[in-house]
Protein backbone atom coordinates (compact mmCIF):
# COMPACT_ATOMS: atom_id res chain seq x y z
CA UNK A 1 0.00 0.00 0.00
CA UNK A 2 1.28 3.53 -1.07
CA UNK A 3 -0.29 6.70 0.33
CA UNK A 4 -1.39 8.55 -2.96
CA UNK A 5 -3.12 12.12 -1.86
CA UNK A 6 -4.95 12.64 -4.53
CA UNK A 7 -6.43 8.81 -4.86
CA UNK A 8 -7.03 8.45 -1.33
CA UNK A 9 -8.69 12.22 -1.14
CA UNK A 10 -11.09 10.65 -4.17
CA UNK A 11 -11.87 7.16 -2.55
CA UNK A 12 -12.79 9.49 0.64
CA UNK A 13 -14.76 11.79 -1.07
CA UNK A 14 -17.14 9.24 -2.59
CA UNK A 15 -17.14 7.13 0.47
CA UNK A 16 -18.56 10.67 2.80
CA UNK A 17 -20.84 11.26 -0.43
CA UNK A 18 -22.46 8.08 -0.30
CA UNK A 19 -22.51 6.96 3.55
CA UNK A 20 -21.40 10.10 5.82
CA UNK A 21 -18.72 8.81 8.40
CA UNK A 22 -18.33 5.40 9.12
CA UNK A 23 -20.69 4.60 12.28
CA UNK A 24 -21.45 1.00 13.05
CA UNK A 25 -24.70 -0.16 12.09
CA UNK A 26 -26.08 -3.07 14.19
CA UNK A 27 -27.85 -6.08 12.76
CA UNK A 28 -27.19 -8.33 9.80
CA UNK A 29 -31.03 -8.41 9.46
CA UNK A 30 -31.34 -7.51 6.03
CA UNK A 31 -28.09 -8.39 4.76
CA UNK A 32 -28.29 -11.96 3.89
CA UNK A 33 -29.82 -11.86 0.38
CA UNK A 34 -26.97 -9.62 -0.54
CA UNK A 35 -24.28 -11.66 1.11
CA UNK A 36 -25.80 -15.55 0.64
CA UNK A 37 -24.51 -15.71 -3.06
CA UNK A 38 -20.68 -15.50 -1.49
CA UNK A 39 -21.39 -18.08 1.17
CA UNK A 40 -22.35 -20.32 -1.97
CA UNK A 41 -19.43 -19.47 -4.06
CA UNK A 42 -16.76 -19.80 -1.65
CA UNK A 43 -18.40 -23.19 -0.66
CA UNK A 44 -18.15 -24.41 -4.16
CA UNK A 45 -14.56 -23.23 -4.84
CA UNK A 46 -13.80 -24.85 -1.67
CA UNK A 47 -12.32 -21.66 -0.08
CA UNK A 48 -11.39 -22.17 3.69
CA UNK A 49 -12.58 -18.95 5.60
CA UNK A 50 -10.94 -17.72 9.09
CA UNK A 51 -12.55 -15.56 11.22
CA UNK A 52 -10.81 -13.55 13.80
CA UNK A 53 -12.93 -11.89 16.86
CA UNK A 54 -12.05 -10.07 20.05
CA UNK A 55 -11.68 -6.90 21.68
CA UNK A 56 -7.72 -6.57 20.46
CA UNK A 57 -5.06 -7.75 18.81
CA UNK A 58 -7.66 -9.17 15.91
CA UNK A 59 -5.69 -6.89 13.32
CA UNK A 60 -2.02 -8.36 14.40
CA UNK A 61 -3.40 -12.01 14.54
CA UNK A 62 -4.97 -11.55 11.09
CA UNK A 63 -1.78 -9.90 9.38
CA UNK A 64 0.25 -12.78 10.86
CA UNK A 65 -1.64 -15.34 9.97
CA UNK A 66 -1.99 -14.11 6.38
CA UNK A 67 1.55 -13.95 6.37
CA UNK A 68 2.62 -17.50 7.29
CA UNK A 69 0.03 -19.04 4.71
CA UNK A 70 0.74 -16.41 2.23
CA UNK A 71 4.78 -17.05 2.12
CA UNK A 72 4.28 -20.94 1.98
CA UNK A 73 2.97 -20.16 -1.56
CA UNK A 74 -1.22 -20.42 -0.29
CA UNK A 75 -3.35 -17.86 -2.20
CA UNK A 76 -5.24 -15.70 0.40
CA UNK A 77 -7.13 -12.76 1.07
CA UNK A 78 -7.59 -10.71 4.07
CA UNK A 79 -10.06 -8.21 5.24
CA UNK A 80 -9.28 -6.06 7.98
CA UNK A 81 -10.33 -2.43 9.69
CA UNK A 82 -10.44 0.11 10.30
CA UNK A 83 -7.40 1.82 8.32
CA UNK A 84 -4.88 3.90 9.24
CA UNK A 85 -4.09 6.24 6.16
CA UNK A 86 -5.84 4.76 2.95
CA UNK A 87 -9.24 2.81 2.84
CA UNK A 88 -6.80 0.20 0.79
CA UNK A 89 -5.37 -0.79 3.94
CA UNK A 90 -8.85 -3.03 4.17
CA UNK A 91 -8.16 -4.80 1.17
CA UNK A 92 -4.60 -7.42 0.63
CA UNK A 93 -5.05 -10.04 -1.80
CA UNK A 94 -2.12 -12.61 -2.56
CA UNK A 95 0.00 -10.82 -0.41
CA UNK A 96 -0.53 -7.32 -1.78
CA UNK A 97 -2.89 -4.06 -1.07
CA UNK A 98 -5.40 -3.49 -4.12
CA UNK A 99 -4.68 -0.57 -6.15
CA UNK A 100 -6.70 2.99 -5.62
CA UNK A 101 -7.24 2.09 -9.59
CA UNK A 102 -8.47 -1.63 -8.81
CA UNK A 103 -10.92 -0.11 -6.05
CA UNK A 104 -12.73 2.54 -7.23
CA UNK A 105 -13.71 0.17 -10.57
CA UNK A 106 -15.12 -1.70 -7.92
CA UNK A 107 -16.98 1.18 -6.31
CA UNK A 108 -18.56 1.50 -9.49
CA UNK A 109 -19.47 -1.61 -10.53
CA UNK A 110 -21.11 -2.36 -7.01
CA UNK A 111 -23.13 1.58 -6.91
CA UNK A 112 -24.96 0.10 -10.10
CA UNK A 113 -26.47 -3.18 -7.73
CA UNK A 114 -28.49 -0.11 -6.08
CA UNK A 115 -28.09 -2.24 -2.58
CA UNK A 116 -28.56 -0.35 0.45
CA UNK A 117 -25.34 -0.42 2.64
CA UNK A 118 -23.74 0.96 5.28
CA UNK A 119 -20.11 3.12 4.63
CA UNK A 120 -18.72 -0.85 6.27
CA UNK A 121 -20.94 -2.88 4.73
CA UNK A 122 -19.66 -1.68 1.33
CA UNK A 123 -16.48 -1.72 1.60
CA UNK A 124 -16.78 -5.47 2.88
CA UNK A 125 -19.64 -6.42 -0.11
CA UNK A 126 -16.95 -5.01 -2.49
CA UNK A 127 -13.96 -7.17 -0.97
CA UNK A 128 -16.32 -10.13 -1.49
CA UNK A 129 -16.93 -8.99 -5.26
CA UNK A 130 -12.89 -8.80 -5.28
CA UNK A 131 -12.56 -12.35 -3.92
CA UNK A 132 -14.75 -14.19 -6.44
CA UNK A 133 -12.92 -12.76 -9.15
CA UNK A 134 -9.75 -14.60 -8.04
CA UNK A 135 -8.58 -17.72 -7.24
CA UNK A 136 -7.91 -18.36 -3.67
CA UNK A 137 -7.21 -20.85 -1.23
CA UNK A 138 -7.97 -18.83 2.39
CA UNK A 139 -9.82 -15.81 3.29
CA UNK A 140 -9.07 -14.18 6.52
CA UNK A 141 -11.24 -12.02 8.09
CA UNK A 142 -10.99 -9.89 11.08
CA UNK A 143 -14.33 -8.55 12.87
CA UNK A 144 -15.02 -4.80 12.92
CA UNK A 145 -16.68 -5.09 16.21
CA UNK A 146 -18.30 -7.46 18.30
CA UNK A 147 -19.23 -10.48 16.21
CA UNK A 148 -22.58 -11.88 15.91
CA UNK A 149 -23.98 -8.98 14.33
CA UNK A 150 -21.03 -7.95 11.58
CA UNK A 151 -21.59 -8.17 8.22
CA UNK A 152 -18.09 -10.47 8.19
CA UNK A 153 -20.38 -13.21 10.15
CA UNK A 154 -22.08 -13.18 6.83
CA UNK A 155 -19.59 -16.03 5.72
CA UNK A 156 -19.65 -19.25 7.46
CA UNK A 157 -16.34 -20.03 8.83
CA UNK A 158 -14.37 -23.02 8.66
CA UNK A 159 -12.15 -22.01 11.82
CA UNK A 160 -12.79 -19.25 14.29
CA UNK A 161 -10.08 -17.73 16.50
CA UNK A 162 -10.46 -15.13 19.95
CA UNK A 163 -7.84 -13.11 21.04
CA UNK A 164 -8.90 -11.37 23.95
CA UNK A 165 -12.42 -10.05 25.84
CA UNK A 166 -12.21 -6.42 27.46
CA UNK A 167 -14.57 -3.36 27.28
CA UNK A 168 -15.10 -1.60 24.12
CA UNK A 169 -18.31 -0.12 22.51
CA UNK A 170 -20.59 -0.77 25.35
CA UNK A 171 -23.07 1.16 23.74
CA UNK A 172 -23.18 -2.03 21.40
CA UNK A 173 -22.33 -4.51 23.01
CA UNK A 174 -23.18 -4.12 26.81
CA UNK A 175 -20.50 -3.70 29.57
CA UNK A 176 -20.75 -7.25 30.74
CA UNK A 177 -17.67 -9.26 30.27
CA UNK A 178 -19.64 -12.42 29.85
CA UNK A 179 -22.24 -10.51 27.51
CA UNK A 180 -19.07 -9.31 25.22
CA UNK A 181 -17.80 -12.46 24.69
CA UNK A 182 -20.92 -13.91 24.01
CA UNK A 183 -21.48 -11.28 21.09
CA UNK A 184 -18.08 -12.16 19.87
CA UNK A 185 -18.80 -16.05 20.29
CA UNK A 186 -21.52 -15.61 17.56
CA UNK A 187 -18.75 -15.97 14.83
CA UNK A 188 -18.61 -19.55 15.83
CA UNK A 189 -20.06 -22.58 13.88
CA UNK A 190 -21.08 -26.46 14.90
CA UNK A 191 -19.14 -27.45 12.22
CA UNK A 192 -15.82 -25.09 12.39
CA UNK A 193 -12.91 -25.61 14.76
CA UNK A 194 -12.26 -22.92 17.43
CA UNK A 195 -9.01 -21.47 19.09
CA UNK A 196 -9.05 -19.05 22.27
CA UNK A 197 -6.30 -17.03 23.63
CA UNK A 198 -8.29 -15.84 26.65
CA UNK A 199 -6.58 -15.39 29.95
CA UNK A 200 -9.36 -14.51 32.49
CA UNK A 201 -10.63 -17.96 34.10
CA UNK A 202 -14.12 -17.24 34.42
CA UNK A 203 -14.45 -15.81 30.66
CA UNK A 204 -12.25 -19.05 29.39
CA UNK A 205 -15.22 -21.11 32.05
CA UNK A 206 -18.13 -19.21 30.26
CA UNK A 207 -16.89 -19.61 26.90
CA UNK A 208 -16.55 -23.50 27.55
CA UNK A 209 -20.31 -24.14 28.48
CA UNK A 210 -21.41 -21.91 25.24
CA UNK A 211 -19.57 -23.75 22.95
CA UNK A 212 -20.27 -27.21 24.43
CA UNK A 213 -23.80 -26.48 24.30
CA UNK A 214 -23.91 -26.13 20.24
CA UNK A 215 -21.03 -28.79 19.83
CA UNK A 216 -18.24 -26.88 18.57
CA UNK A 217 -14.81 -28.48 19.43
CA UNK A 218 -12.38 -25.70 20.71
CA UNK A 219 -8.51 -25.29 21.94
CA UNK A 220 -7.91 -23.04 24.68
CA UNK A 221 -4.19 -22.01 24.63
CA UNK A 222 -4.21 -21.26 28.01
CA UNK A 223 -5.50 -24.25 29.21
CA UNK A 224 -3.40 -26.24 27.02
CA UNK A 225 -0.15 -24.56 28.26
CA UNK A 226 0.54 -22.77 24.49
CA UNK A 227 0.29 -19.76 26.52
CA UNK A 228 0.97 -18.16 29.80
CA UNK A 229 0.30 -15.10 31.90
CA UNK A 230 4.32 -14.00 31.62
CA UNK A 231 3.73 -13.87 27.61
CA UNK A 232 2.75 -10.40 26.66
CA UNK A 233 0.17 -9.25 24.03
CA UNK A 234 2.23 -9.75 20.85
CA UNK A 235 3.75 -13.39 21.76
CA UNK A 236 -0.15 -14.08 22.17
CA UNK A 237 -1.36 -12.79 18.66
CA UNK A 238 1.31 -14.70 17.11
CA UNK A 239 0.78 -17.58 19.17
CA UNK A 240 -2.45 -17.50 18.25
CA UNK A 241 -1.87 -16.96 14.33
CA UNK A 242 0.73 -19.62 14.43
CA UNK A 243 -1.34 -22.53 16.22
CA UNK A 244 -4.44 -21.25 14.03
CA UNK A 245 -1.72 -22.24 10.89
CA UNK A 246 -0.48 -25.93 12.53
CA UNK A 247 -4.73 -26.76 11.96
CA UNK A 248 -5.29 -25.40 8.89
CA UNK A 249 -2.25 -27.50 7.77
CA UNK A 250 -3.35 -30.61 9.75
CA UNK A 251 -0.08 -30.52 11.55
CA UNK A 252 0.51 -31.70 15.26
CA UNK A 253 1.54 -28.86 17.45
CA UNK A 254 3.34 -28.77 20.64
CA UNK A 255 4.67 -24.66 22.18
CA UNK A 256 8.35 -25.86 21.19
CA UNK A 257 7.18 -25.67 17.43
CA UNK A 258 5.00 -22.69 17.76
CA UNK A 259 7.84 -21.05 19.49
CA UNK A 260 10.85 -21.88 17.46
CA UNK A 261 8.78 -20.79 14.25
CA UNK A 262 7.31 -17.35 15.67
CA UNK A 263 11.46 -16.64 16.41
CA UNK A 264 12.34 -17.74 12.41
CA UNK A 265 8.80 -15.79 10.96
CA UNK A 266 8.71 -12.06 10.54
CA UNK A 267 5.53 -10.60 9.79
CA UNK A 268 5.04 -7.69 7.18
CA UNK A 269 4.48 -3.97 9.41
CA UNK A 270 1.24 -3.15 9.32
CA UNK A 271 -0.47 0.06 9.16
CA UNK A 272 -0.28 1.49 12.75
CA UNK A 273 0.32 -1.73 14.87
CA UNK A 274 3.77 -1.38 16.22
CA UNK A 275 4.88 0.20 12.79
CA UNK A 276 8.16 1.95 13.28
CA UNK A 277 8.83 5.33 11.34
CA UNK A 278 12.51 6.64 11.63
CA UNK A 279 13.61 10.71 11.29
CA UNK A 280 17.28 11.64 11.62
CA UNK A 281 17.68 10.29 15.27
CA UNK A 282 14.39 10.45 15.97
CA UNK A 283 12.00 7.20 16.02
CA UNK A 284 8.23 7.26 15.99
CA UNK A 285 6.67 3.86 17.10
CA UNK A 286 2.36 3.90 16.45
CA UNK A 287 0.43 1.71 18.27
CA UNK A 288 -3.14 1.86 18.03
CA UNK A 289 -4.83 1.40 21.50
CA UNK A 290 -8.25 2.58 21.66
CA UNK A 291 -9.38 1.40 25.40
CA UNK A 292 -8.64 0.12 28.48
CA UNK A 293 -7.39 -3.55 28.03
CA UNK A 294 -5.14 -1.92 25.16
CA UNK A 295 -3.57 0.70 27.05
CA UNK A 296 -3.05 -1.46 29.72
CA UNK A 297 -1.33 -3.84 26.94
CA UNK A 298 0.78 -0.80 25.22
CA UNK A 299 2.70 -0.08 28.92
CA UNK A 300 2.89 -4.02 29.24
CA UNK A 301 4.80 -4.17 25.86
CA UNK A 302 6.58 -1.74 26.19
CA UNK A 303 7.99 -2.25 29.66
CA UNK A 304 9.37 -5.76 28.56
CA UNK A 305 11.72 -3.92 26.12
CA UNK A 306 14.27 -3.62 28.35
CA UNK A 307 15.52 -0.60 26.87
CA UNK A 308 19.13 1.04 28.77
CA UNK A 309 17.07 4.10 28.97
CA UNK A 310 12.97 5.32 28.98
CA UNK A 311 11.60 6.43 25.83
CA UNK A 312 11.29 10.16 25.29
CA UNK A 313 7.47 10.22 25.34
CA UNK A 314 4.39 8.84 24.71
CA UNK A 315 1.52 10.74 22.65
CA UNK A 316 -2.09 10.36 22.42
CA UNK A 317 -5.33 11.04 21.70
CA UNK A 318 -8.76 9.02 21.67
CA UNK A 319 -11.84 8.89 19.94
CA UNK A 320 -14.98 9.67 21.40
CA UNK A 321 -15.86 7.03 24.12
CA UNK A 322 -16.85 7.30 27.87
CA UNK A 323 -14.72 9.85 29.80
CA UNK A 324 -14.21 7.47 32.61
CA UNK A 325 -12.52 4.62 30.53
CA UNK A 326 -10.06 7.58 29.08
CA UNK A 327 -9.51 8.78 32.38
CA UNK A 328 -9.05 5.29 33.62
CA UNK A 329 -6.36 4.41 30.77
CA UNK A 330 -4.62 7.20 31.93
CA UNK A 331 -4.43 6.64 35.10
CA UNK A 332 -2.62 2.92 33.74
CA UNK A 333 -0.10 4.60 31.39
CA UNK A 334 1.82 6.51 34.20
CA UNK A 335 1.06 3.51 36.66
CA UNK A 336 5.08 3.39 37.92
CA UNK A 337 7.53 1.58 36.66
CA UNK A 338 7.23 3.99 33.56
CA UNK A 339 8.63 3.46 30.53
CA UNK A 340 8.26 6.89 29.19
CA UNK A 341 9.91 9.79 30.53
CA UNK A 342 6.58 12.10 29.84
CA UNK A 343 2.81 11.86 28.58
CA UNK A 344 1.88 14.11 26.20
CA UNK A 345 -2.51 14.17 26.19
CA UNK A 346 -4.01 15.96 22.95
CA UNK A 347 -6.89 15.92 20.41
CA UNK A 348 -7.36 16.20 16.77
CA UNK A 349 -10.07 17.28 14.56
CA UNK A 350 -12.41 14.44 13.42
CA UNK A 351 -15.79 13.39 13.64
CA UNK A 352 -15.09 10.51 15.89
CA UNK A 353 -12.39 12.88 17.76
CA UNK A 354 -12.72 13.43 21.71
CA UNK A 355 -12.04 16.98 23.10
CA UNK A 356 -9.25 17.46 25.96
CA UNK A 357 -12.20 19.10 27.55
CA UNK A 358 -14.46 16.51 28.11
CA UNK A 359 -12.38 14.96 30.37
CA UNK A 360 -10.08 15.31 33.53
CA UNK A 361 -6.42 15.09 33.14
CA UNK A 362 -3.74 14.12 35.77
CA UNK A 363 -0.68 17.23 36.13
CA UNK A 364 1.48 14.30 35.72
CA UNK A 365 0.37 14.60 32.14
CA UNK A 366 0.98 17.74 29.51
CA UNK A 367 -1.83 18.78 27.71
CA UNK A 368 -2.15 20.24 25.00
CA UNK A 369 -4.63 20.70 21.94
CA UNK A 370 -2.22 21.67 19.04
CA UNK A 371 -0.54 18.44 18.22
CA UNK A 372 1.21 19.53 15.29
CA UNK A 373 3.02 21.92 17.06
CA UNK A 374 4.36 19.11 19.54
CA UNK A 375 5.47 16.94 16.68
CA UNK A 376 7.23 20.06 15.28
CA UNK A 377 8.84 21.11 18.66
CA UNK A 378 9.77 17.11 18.59
CA UNK A 379 11.27 16.79 15.04
CA UNK A 380 13.46 20.11 15.92
CA UNK A 381 15.03 18.18 19.02
CA UNK A 382 16.04 15.68 16.64
CA UNK A 383 16.41 12.74 19.25
CA UNK A 384 14.39 10.79 20.97
CA UNK A 385 12.02 7.86 20.62
CA UNK A 386 8.58 8.66 20.91
CA UNK A 387 5.17 6.25 21.08
CA UNK A 388 1.87 7.39 19.52
CA UNK A 389 -1.10 5.89 20.46
CA UNK A 390 -4.47 6.06 21.29
CA UNK A 391 -6.92 6.37 18.10
CA UNK A 392 -6.15 5.08 15.16
CA UNK A 393 -7.84 8.10 13.70
CA UNK A 394 -5.22 10.39 15.36
CA UNK A 395 -2.39 8.04 13.95
CA UNK A 396 -3.42 8.50 11.08
CA UNK A 397 -3.60 12.40 10.68
CA UNK A 398 -0.24 12.18 12.28
CA UNK A 399 1.62 10.15 9.83
CA UNK A 400 -0.41 12.27 7.27
CA UNK A 401 1.19 15.23 8.68
CA UNK A 402 4.54 13.93 8.71
CA UNK A 403 3.99 12.75 5.00
CA UNK A 404 3.33 16.18 3.98
CA UNK A 405 5.97 18.01 6.04
CA UNK A 406 9.25 15.33 4.49
CA UNK A 407 7.81 14.67 1.17
CA UNK A 408 9.88 11.96 0.50
CA UNK A 409 8.31 9.60 3.46
CA UNK A 410 6.87 7.24 2.38
CA UNK A 411 3.99 5.58 5.27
Amino acid sequence: MAYDLDKDNNLDKILRDYFGAEFFRPGINGLEDSFKVFNQIFQSKKIQIVTIAGTNGKGQTSHYLNDLLTKKGFKCALWTSPHVLSVTERFKFLGQYISHDVLLDTFNEVFKEDLSFSYYEFLFFCFCKICDSIELDYIILEVGLGGRLDSVNMLDADLTLLTSISKDHEEYLGSELKGILKEKLGVTRTHAFHVSALESLELRSAQYIELKNQKTDFVDLFENSFLNSEDDFSVRNQTLATFAYFKLMGLKVDRNLIGDMISRFECSVTKGRQEEVTIGEIKFIFIGAHNIDGLRKTREYFLSQNLNSKYEGLICAFSKRPSEDVEFGLSILETEPSPWKSIYVTEFEHTKAMPVDSFCVSERHTVTKDWQKLFLTIINKERGQWIVTGSYYFIGEVQKYLIHRFNSMEL
